[in-house]
């Protein structure tokens, strides 16, 4: 009978949380004895995140986790932030391990979920009980309106750089975020943006001019990209980078050319080398100054009356149906790495490939702006690259050993700059590579361990292992090469022309990775959107990736970049659409 006792008691408690109403301890009445949840006290519980272990301490009294605090972890900045915020007051609030995973850091929320379980097990608790799902409750969502000058959609570079100077000049803004976390691909990224003229590179005596970064952008880009814009984000970049510093981003002091072929230098990294360091002082900046952001609301459809566009309807984790009426719509949603469609439309050349940018960006702002009579320049390509997955061995070597494509055949001068490499591989319709080397290292060895990487005594052995039928003849060709000093059939630099021999041979897998697409929405230099027959759409703006196809072509041109050109636009189209106001 006491045991029922206890168990009924436990349901009830159980029941009350998943209702979310505040929980008191049971009252003891004279004569009956009530057995406790957990052991009161502080308990320690790690989980395995993404980048590595999560320890959280996790305090109880009698019956009730009273509060979750985070210890140490190595998750990205940018990324942990909404789990470690959201998940802990989820858990006390409902009293029980059921949390919702946050969308865009599964990973880690299941790391610190598990790491909050193993708290509660050493505390005593009934994990099964407490992890009895709630049941589940349709919400019918209730109809919501806002008012507002602008409305941006998208919270990533462009959209915080549109709605922060749209702000500024003294708009009434709101950005809606489809994700629980701003940032989108510049929250994934290292942090590094391409300027000219800053004085940073000054400091370390390097001579750049906007002339000359402009020069570049049109030379990578093939003189197909559209060159009165690619001189502005040029012009404006040391002006865009001191506007960041200004909104409260610190950049280290050192600067880093994109290559030994490339120069000067225009690398800015920030202090933490996390794109987090430029997202998250943008983000509290913009509140601090009176903006809003809806977190989680998706933007789902363009508002038009007659040839305007006059808002956006979007949804939220409650199903709310909600309109935002604006004067302006600036659409700032990144590309469509996770559109499956699009991708085999817009990108055929990738047939296999990963990626790593967020769930956010599946092309939203473009399908909705097609909807409206946008006009699309798109472009066959975007920021892809060759590398060994789990290590990213690929990236930014000055290769000494050869790359082979399957069939065991060399087939480029292995020194270039890594996307000029890209674009080789795009000319020859190849996906995926071999590095062949006998140089051993660290990162060699973890690739082993995930079945990336394979190792042979000979090069005959490697070749069959990897089922690459002319590698033999190849390394015998390229160390003939190597011995003459001169590279009769790719023409590498001497210095690089060492021969691959020695007791072990390896073979490290290089597949395609995706970190963003190229082109989108057709705008002009403010931002405007171009309707299908050149016209200007009235009252939209597009900017960032989602727009990228008059900056971009087929090769990337470095690491940076396109977090300045996004900047460029998103800043642009915040200034358009604010002075459009008056």
């Amino acid at each position: 009978m006491k045991k029922l006792i206890v168990l009924l008691l436990a349901m009830m408690m159980l029941v009350s949380a998943g209702c979310g109403a505040k929980k008191d301890a049971p009252e003891e009445k004279p004569g009956e004895s009530v057995e406790s949840l957990f052991t009161e006290g502080t308990f320690e519980g790690t989980g395995k995140g993404h980048n590595g272990e999560i320890k959280v301490a996790v305090t109880f009294s009698k019956d009730r986790i009273e509060k979750i605090e985070v210890l140490d972890h190595k998750e990205s900045l940018g990324i942990f932030e909404a789990p470690v915020d959201k998940i802990p007051k989820e858990i006390i609030e409902e009293q029980s391990l059921t949390a919702d995973l946050i969308a865009g850091a599964t990973v880690t929320s299941k790391g610190l979920l598990e790491a909050i379980e193993n708290a509660c097990i050493a505390a005593g608790a009934n994990v099964k009980a407490l992890k009895k799902a709630e049941e589940n409750k349709e919400t019918e969502g209730e109809a919501v309106t806002h008012e507002t000058d602008i409305v941006v959609v998208g919270g990533g570079i462009a959209g915080l750089s549109a709605a922060m100077e749209a702000l500024e000049l003294g708009a009434k803004v709101i950005l809606v975020e489809k994700m629980p976390i701003v940032g989108g691909s510049t929250t994934r990224s290292g942090g590094k943006i391409l300027a000219a003229g800053t004085d940073i590179q000054k400091e370390h005596g390097i001579e750049d001019s906007a002339e000359a970064f402009g020069d570049f952008l049109l030379e990578v880009g093939e003189n197909q990209v559209d060159e009165e814009y690619v001189r502005l984000v040029a012009e404006k970049s040391n002006e865009n980078f001191e506007w960041l510093m200004e909104h409260g981003v610190e950049f280290a002091d050192d600067i880093e050319p994109l290559h030994s072929t490339i120069s000067p230098a225009r690398g800015h990294y920030t202090a933490n080398l996390s794109g987090a360091g430029m997202i998250t002082p943008l983000e509290k900046a913009f509140l601090a100054a009176g903006g809003t952001i809806l977190y989680e609301t998706p933007a789902v459809e363009l508002l038009k009356e007659g040839d305007k566009v006059v808002g956006i309807k979007a949804t939220n984790p409650d199903k709310d149906d909600i309109t935002i009426k604006a004067s302006s719509v600036i659409l700032a949603t990144g590309g469509f790495n996770h559109n499956e469609e699009m991708m085999k439309t817009y990108i055929p050349f990738l047939k296999k490939y990963t990626s790593n940018v967020g769930l956010g960006n599946s092309g939203d702002g473009i399908t909705m702006a097609q909807a409206v009579g946008a006009r699309l320049l798109m472009r066959e390509a975007g920021i892809n690259l060759t590398v060994n997955g789990g290590t990213y061995y690929g990236y930014g070597e000055e290769f000494k050993g050869l790359f082979v494509n399957p069939d065991g055949e060399r087939f480029m001068d292995e020194s270039i700059f890594h996307f000029t490499r890209t674009r080789v591989l795009m000319d020859l319709g190849i996906n995926e590579m071999y590095a062949i080397t006998t140089e051993y290292d660290d990162r060699i060895g973890k690739a082993m361990e995930m079945g990336v990487a394979f190792e042979a005594d000979s090069v005959e052995a490697l070749g069959e292992l990897i089922k690459a039928k002319n590698l033999a003849e190849t390394v015998s060709r390229y160390n003939e090469l190597a011995e003459k000093g001169k590279d009769e059939d790719f023409n590498k630099d001497a210095s690089f022309m060492k021969a691959v021999e020695g007791e072990k041979y390896y073979a490290l897998y290089m597949g395609m990775s995706s970190s963003g697409t190229f082109g989108g929405i057709d705008t002009d230099l403010q931002g405007r959107v171009y309707s299908e027959d050149g016209a200007i759409i009235e009252g939209l703006y597009a900017a960032g990736e989602t727009a990228s196809g008059r900056v971009l072509y087929k090769e990337y041109p470095g690491s940076g970049t396109a977090i300045m050109c996004f900047l460029t636009f998103g800043r642009e189209a915040g200034r358009h659409a604010a002075e459009n106001l008056k």
